[in-house]
């Protein structure tokens, strides 16, 4: 089970953001009576305007209302960030009230104080301390600002506001004849009018706020940095309560699958209902990777700070309202009922979504930017340490300076430095810090070292099990890259459940007598050994009963390899036969018997990998630039290889969300990997979200090329074609997308297994 927010692992990953959570949380626990929420749906009716919750002042006596802003006005000088991990909690407690209005309006109003708005600075500093509530409009509906002496005149109504029943200071836009203002106005304003609305979400209710010739002083004008600010923080801390609001239909979901009983097993148990709960923990862990970026942008320059918010307003909305729909499915008739709290999770999900706006209009706000040359690289900073460990590296890697990746593998296998995260002699027993101290290294002197490929798994296999004969054996010529192996798993009737293999290996006086077939083994051909897993033993239990062998590709007897024919009309997968084949004694890693321990294990030094990146892959940048190349109006298909449409520059957007949480999920489990902990369920989410996404960019490409996608020529659709054909294979190689869905529900939210 996770921490903080239901299951996982929170927006929040440092163990100060943690500490945080959970004060935050238990402060909740004490403060806000779970029925608090259900009074207030009950009431059903809009609440007196400017009243305030009973929790609002222990709230403000805990430094919440202030957390995100500086010390000098009165904050606890904390960050957007630190705010987003409040925001998750609170609304996974469904804390009600004006607290997100409140927290949001004084966001933007710190950065028009930096800007040089002080006159803003005394009521920020009321915002800090809780002494007053506040809401801002995320858009100026029919608002308008006619200039007038002294300032200017405003009339119209606005879009439903959050939390302006409850506050008494309003954040407004209005459009002006030079362009957008900002008008910060007391509630009791002469000719403003604020009628609160019967809300979808009675926990926290809007408001119309009407302006009829309101007299707005020069003073009480708000200069922004920019424009889109406001939209952004907004995006960010919306996306930051939508993920406390999916977390707790997570939590309701998984806790009812294993109580709920159906046919005399928990429905947990069933294939169908692991993986709904597991889709719904890898929507969750994307929100949140995307949510903590967005926080984490919030002062950077607009465009990359817009590309991220946009991306993140696209995103967690969506997975708070998805969640919230999927936990009443599990839920059954029960999650029907007025008196489930299951339809309040949906109602605070339905209200953030339809104020943040459609999911397609953030995914086109992304692509527009990104078109424009907008990108986020995501940094990792390591400890002052790292700067030692790089100083001891660089005279061991100069020696690959200027060589190829197999060369540079051949030259840094000796001194460790090729594998540091192995033990000695084979590596440097490196922690994660030393070990991206050193890859920067490496990166910096251009060094790349050739992929071990099958060997990644090999290695800690022989380390862990292997003799003193086979480690000095295989290991140096293998991190040499002299040796390759290839996986010699799976068979016909048995892909992922390797439990049911049925090649037989015998004991003879000479050694083992291998006999059966296996399957999608790459690299066969070309491979000098590879690692075998057979049943030595039929009648012990299907996992008791397998041994891990060692076989030599090149000089065995009786091995017959078959290249298959996959459905892009290439060979790269084989199917190999051993017919009486003979192992020596010495090919067994480990004990007879015990091969399934051997094949799991991976020890506990695996590699940390380095997580600079930018975060689009080469597929989505070049969905990207044939999107900028769009020329003529938006609408019409992609004929012809026509021009993009909103359509597919949505979908674009969406790929992006993807690949962007995908990085941002790659950069969190290495941040925690580097303090220590483990790396939770990012391994895990990562393959599950990558694989399909890698076939939605194979998909678009195809389809946007038009009918020329159907011609299998150089030159016109044939490379789009070979790459959607292949991506087939991404959801099925290394364990079917069914089979992790199965393994994330039960490893990683506890479910029975079936």
């Amino acid at each position: 089970m996770g921490i903080g927010t239901g299951i996982g692992t929170g927006i929040g990953i440092t163990e100060e953001h943690r500490a945080l959570a959970d004060s935050v949380r238990g402060w909740l626990a004490r403060a806000v009576p779970p029925g608090e929420a259900r009074e207030l749906l009950d009431a059903q009716g809009p609440s007196a305007p400017g009243a305030r919750p009973a929790h609002w002042k222990g709230l403000a006596a805990q430094g919440l209302t202030g957390i995100h802003l500086p010390e000098a006005y009165g904050g606890g000088g904390g960050g957007l960030l630190d705010l987003a991990v409040v925001l998750e909690e609170a609304a996974y407690a469904m804390l009600p009230g004006p607290y997100l209005a409140t927290v949001l309006a004084s966001a933007v109003l710190h950065r028009a104080v930096e800007a040089g708005a002080e006159h803003a600075a005394g009521p920020l500093r009321e915002l800090a301390a809780g002494d007053r509530t506040a809401a801002l409009a995320l858009g100026p509906g029919t608002l308008t600002a006619t200039p007038a002496p002294g300032g200017h005149r405003l009339d119209g109504v606005t879009p439903p506001v959050l939390g302006a029943d409850a506050a008494d200071l309003i954040l407004l836009p209005a459009a002006a004849p030079d362009g957008e203002h900002w008008f910060l106005l007391d509630a009791g304003t002469a000719g403003l009018a604020v009628r609160p609305h019967r809300s979808a979400d009675p926990t926290r209710p809007t408001a119309e706020v009407r302006a009829d010739a309101v007299h707005v002083p020069a003073h009480r004008t708000v200069l922004l940095p920019d424009p889109a600010l406001p939209g952004d923080l907004a995006a960010a801390l919306f996306a930051a309560d939508a993920c406390g609001t999916a977390a707790r239909s997570l939590r309701t979901a998984t806790e009812h699958a294993l109580v709920r009983e159906q046919f005399g097993r928990p429905i947990g148990a069933f294939q169908a209902v692991k993986h709904l709960c597991a889709d719904m923990l890898v929507r969750l862990e994307q929100a949140r990777a995307l949510t903590w970026d967005a926080a984490r942008a919030a002062g950077e320059d607009a465009a990359p700070r817009g590309l991220v918010a946009a991306l993140a307003a696209a995103t967690a909305p969506e997975v708070a309202y998805t969640c919230a729909k999927d936990a009443i499915q599990i839920l059954g008739g029960i999650g029907f009922t007025w008196e489930h709290d299951a339809h309040l999770h949906l109602r605070r999900a339905v209200l953030a979504r339809q104020l943040l706006g459609p999911a397609d209009h953030h995914r086109l706000r992304a692509t527009r930017l990104a078109e424009g040359g907008a990108r986020r690289e995501l940094a990792l900073e390591l400890p002052a340490e790292a700067a030692r460990h790089r100083t001891e590296a660089r005279p061991h890697l100069a020696a690959a300076r200027g060589l190829g990746p197999r060369e540079a593998r051949r030259a840094l296998a000796a001194t460790g430095y090729a594998a540091p995260h192995l033990p000695a002699p084979y590596g440097l027993d490196a922690g994660p810090v030393r070990q991206l101290a050193i890859q920067q290294e490496s990166r910096d002197q251009g060094i790349r070292l050739s992929d071990l490929s099958i060997a990644t798994w090999v290695v800690p296999s022989l380390l862990a099990y292997g003799s003193d004969e086979q480690r000095e054996r295989y290991l140096p010529a293998t991190l040499r890259g002299d040796l390759q192996w290839c996986q010699l798993f799976s068979e016909p009737e048995a892909g992922s459940d390797l439990a049911a293999l049925r090649t037989r290996a015998v004991r003879t006086e000479e050694g083992w007598r291998v006999t059966g077939q296996k399957v999608w083994t790459s690299a066969a051909r070309t491979a000098d050994h590879g690692i075998l897993l057979a049943r030595t033993d039929p009648d012990a239990p299907r996992h008791r009963g397998l041994t891990y062998f060692l076989v030599d590709m090149k000089r065995s007897r009786g091995i017959g390899i078959r290249p298959l024919k996959e459905i892009t009309g290439a060979s790269l997968f084989n199917e190999v036969y051993f017919d009486d084949v003979l192992l020596p004694p010495d090919a067994v890693v480990g004990e007879v018997g015990d091969g399934w321990r051997v094949a799991r294990d991976t020890l506990g030094n695996e590699r940390v990998h380095m997580a600079d990146q930018m975060t689009f892959d080469t597929g989505l940048e070049a969905l990207i630039a044939r999107s900028a190349e769009s020329v003529g109006p938006a609408g019409g298909g992609q004929t012809g290889g026509g021009p993009v449409d909103d359509v597919g520059r949505a979908r674009i957007g969406q790929l992006a969300a993807e690949a962007h949480a995908l990085a941002c999920i790659g950069l969190r489990t290495t941040l925690q990997q580097v303090s220590g902990r483990a790396p939770g369920a990012g391994a895990s989410v990562r393959k599950l979200v990558q694989t399909v996404h890698q076939q939605k960019v194979a998909e678009l490409t195809l389809e946007l090329l038009g009918p020329h996608g159907a011609v299998d020529e150089p030159g016109a659709g044939g490379r789009a074609l070979h790459g959607f054909l292949m991506s087939r294979c991404l959801t099925i190689a290394g364990g079917t997308t069914q089979i992790q869905l199965n393994v994330v529900a039960e490893r990683i939210l506890g479910l029975p297994r079936d």
